[in-house]
C-alpha cells in the first residue's frame, strides 16, 4: 500500500473555506483504479493540515496525478489567492510505503 500525505499550512483567514473546499469537493478520486480511501486532518493547534490519500500502489497514484480529474480538482487552489495574487496555501508532499499493519 501507498500513502500520500500533503501538508498543507492554511493561514488563519483561510480556514473555513479550506474546510468547505474539501467537504464540496467533487470526489473524483474516490472512483479511480487503486484508489482505497482520503482522510483530512484538522489540526487542534498550529495551521498545519494533513490530507492523506491511501493507494494499492504508487502507480495508481501516479496515474491519478496525471488525470484531467486531478489537474480540475487541483485548479481549486487558486482560489485561496492573497491581495499580493500570491497563493496563502503551502504545500509539502510526502509518500510513503505501507510496510506492515
Amino acid at each position: 500500500m501507498f500513502v500520500m500525505i500533503n501538508r498543507m499550512t492554511v493561514p488563519d483567514g483561510w480556514r473555513e473555506r479550506f474546510e468547505e473546499m474539501f467537504r464540496t469537493r467533487a470526489r473524483a478520486v474516490d472512483t479511480r483504479p487503486g484508489f482505497i480511501r482520503a482522510e483530512i486532518l484538522r489540526p487542534m493547534e498550529g495551521n498545519d493540515y494533513l490530507v492523506m490519500t491511501h493507494w494499492q500502489s504508487r502507480e495508481d497514484f501516479n496515474a491519478w496525478k496525471g488525470s484531467a480529474e486531478y489537474r480540475a480538482g487541483h485548479a481549486r487552489v487558486g482560489e485561496f489567492k492573497g491581495e499580493d495574487g500570491k497563493i496563502a496555501l503551502t504545500s509539502v508532499v510526502e509518500e510513503y510505503e505501507v510496510f506492515t499493519t
